[in-house]
């Protein structure tokens, strides 16, 4: 319960589609232990948002900030950046906490967000309660995650990682390529291609190339790197 002396949670909402921002804040200022600040600190580009002539701006990070999936990494990857220049002598200030809302929901989605600072993770769609106390924990300096995004990164841990050039095979083989394609397009031999293909079926636990290239791509562990083959 909110008391006098109990100072709200300022709450910065960041996302690129008005509507959604528009519903994330009007959710968030209905919180009695919460404010929706206009923040001009944390380093970000402006993004449109919705007229809410109640919000107060401020010059300094609000705590918790509120985003969409590129956002919410540029702003971890923003903050993360002023941490490693930050003097060593210079008072800390206490750390913006970015909370992603996004519809994007692979694996290899939320561990990228996690790789990349993002502090807590939820699906777009998410029931009202779970985004309060997402903001709540985050303000509190813990983690948040989603069921969906727990899952995921429980499910990951006891599996093996593909490699950079393991996923430059996939991504090849995805599109179609023959052993002897791959090998030419990564100028290696076909068989180096044939012992990173038996690497790649281990660790995704698949019997065949189709259904190695079918698992990865249900993950997004070779959506984007695909497209760029």
């Amino acid at each position: 319960m909110l008391n006098g002396s109990s100072p709200r949670i300022q709450v910065s909402v960041k996302y690129v589609d008005p509507l959604v921002a528009a519903g994330l804040t009007t959710v968030l200022s209905q919180q009695v232990d919460m404010e929706v600040v206009q923040d001009t600190g944390d380093g970000s580009e402006s993004v449109a948002s919705p007229t809410v002539p109640s919000l107060k701006a401020v010059d300094r990070p609000a705590q918790v900030i509120v985003a969409d999936y590129a956002r919410a990494l540029s702003l971890a990857a923003h903050r993360e950046a002023q941490r490693r220049h930050q003097p060593a002598h210079a008072a800390a200030r206490p750390a913006m906490k970015v909370l992603v809302v996004t519809p994007n929901d692979r694996e290899h989605d939320v561990r990228s967000a996690l790789e990349a600072g993002v502090d807590g993770y939820l699906e777009l769609g998410c029931e009202v309660g779970e985004l309060v106390s997402g903001v709540r924990q985050l303000a509190r300096g813990a983690r948040y995650l989603s069921q969906m995004a727990a899952a995921h990164i429980a499910s990951s841990m006891g599996r093996s990682t593909l490699t950079c050039r393991e996923l430059d095979v996939l991504c090849l083989v995805a599109r179609g390529h023959s052993n002897k394609a791959v090998a030419n397009r990564l100028d290696i031999s076909e068989g180096t291609v044939k012992a990173h293909m038996k690497a790649i079926l281990g660790k995704l636990n698949a019997n065949t190339r189709t259904e190695a290239a079918n698992i990865a791509l249900q993950r997004g562990l070779i959506g984007e790197r695909a497209k760029a083959s």
